[in-house]
């Protein structure tokens, strides 16, 4: 562990640049080689999850196909390429830990087929190491038809249904079984559309579909903040499911990617705050106090604040 004796649950103070996977090595500054972090087994991540009352569908909720993204883009909606800014698959073959960190401040861009855009910043992520991570569903290096795409290339989408109620997205990392969980974003472009997937979802149990423009109709509105606040509400707000979504090629498939910019590497700048995963009980004390879960510190849109951490972090500043 980077020769480094101290309690892991402490906060990273770090900015963005400043990357490493071990959590002691990441709050004290300190250079850490990637090989004392164990590869464990790419895995299915959360076996247990909090998403704030978010449900999703198996299908995008008005109805629009999610693989390919032709078609006519609405003025709100209108975005260019991902041209030179999306992130290839030098940027997602690094440990997990280090790619966690890395997505923060990154933006995730879902393209659909009626040609509408939707882009969020990337605000928290968790690791899922694989091997003896028993929070992972690949724990013990278990490969399952489910996990599968935990075991393929980094840089590859899991996208899988839980509770019988909602998707959680994942990207693989470097390791077999290892992957980072999206647990939320802060949405840039598409609010509209978002909102009304989002509404759409609550009242699909009484059969009264919204229509997805919501400037066309009287739609309650969503904050904005609260929008993709939680693993369960982005993949209802984005239209991401296992059917569409799962087992893509970030660096090359037209249906979703990662992008940076200079805003992102600004708002990161800042640091982040290292904390405990959420909803991981089950797993036993050992894997469920790990600070495993990264979020930018004072950004809205994350699902689960650590105010205890938080406070840690601004004292360690003074």
């Amino acid at each position: 562990m980077c020769g480094m004796q101290r309690k892991l649950n402490v906060i990273s103070y770090l900015p963005a640049k400043r990357l490493c996977q071990n959590h002691e090595s990441a709050l004290f500054g300190k250079e850490c080689n990637a090989n004392n972090v164990q590869e464990g087994t790419k895995g299915d991540q959360l076996k247990n999850d909090e998403t704030s009352n978010a449900v999703v569908v198996p299908e995008c909720i008005d109805g629009t196909s999610l693989n390919s993204h032709d078609g006519n883009i609405t003025d709100e909606c209108a975005s260019e390429t991902s041209g030179d800014s999306r992130l290839t698959y030098s940027f997602y073959n690094v440990p997990c830990e280090e790619l966690a960190q890395k997505l923060l401040g990154k933006v995730l861009v879902r393209s659909l087929e009626n040609g509408i855009v939707l882009k969020g910043r990337i605000v928290e992520t968790e690791c899922y190491l694989g091997g003896n991570d028993k929070a992972s569903h690949s724990f013990n290096g278990k490969v399952t038809p489910r996990n599968k795409p935990m075991f393929m290339k980094p840089g590859t989408t899991y996208v899988y249904f839980t509770y019988g109620m909602y998707f959680c997205f994942n990207i693989s990392s470097l390791g077999d079984g290892a992957a980072v969980l999206v647990r939320a974003v802060d949405p840039l472009q598409g609010h509209d559309f978002m909102n009304t997937q989002r509404i759409n979802q609550r009242m699909r149990s009484k059969k009264n579909l919204l229509q997805a423009d919501s400037k066309k109709c009287n739609v309650p509105t969503i904050k904005p903040h609260e929008l993709c606040n939680g693993p369960g509400k982005l993949c209802i707000s984005l239209c991401i499911d296992e059917k569409s979504c799962n087992m893509q090629d970030l660096s090359s498939w037209g249906g979703m990617w990662i992008e940076s910019d200079s805003e992102g590497e600004q708002i990161c700048s800042g640091g982040w705050v290292t904390s405990t995963r959420i909803g991981i009980d089950s797993a036993g004390p050992e894997w469920a106090l790990k600070p495993l879960r990264f979020y930018i510190f004072g950004n809205n849109s994350v699902s689960k604040r650590d105010r205890k951490r938080e406070q840690e972090r601004l004292m360690l500043l003074k």
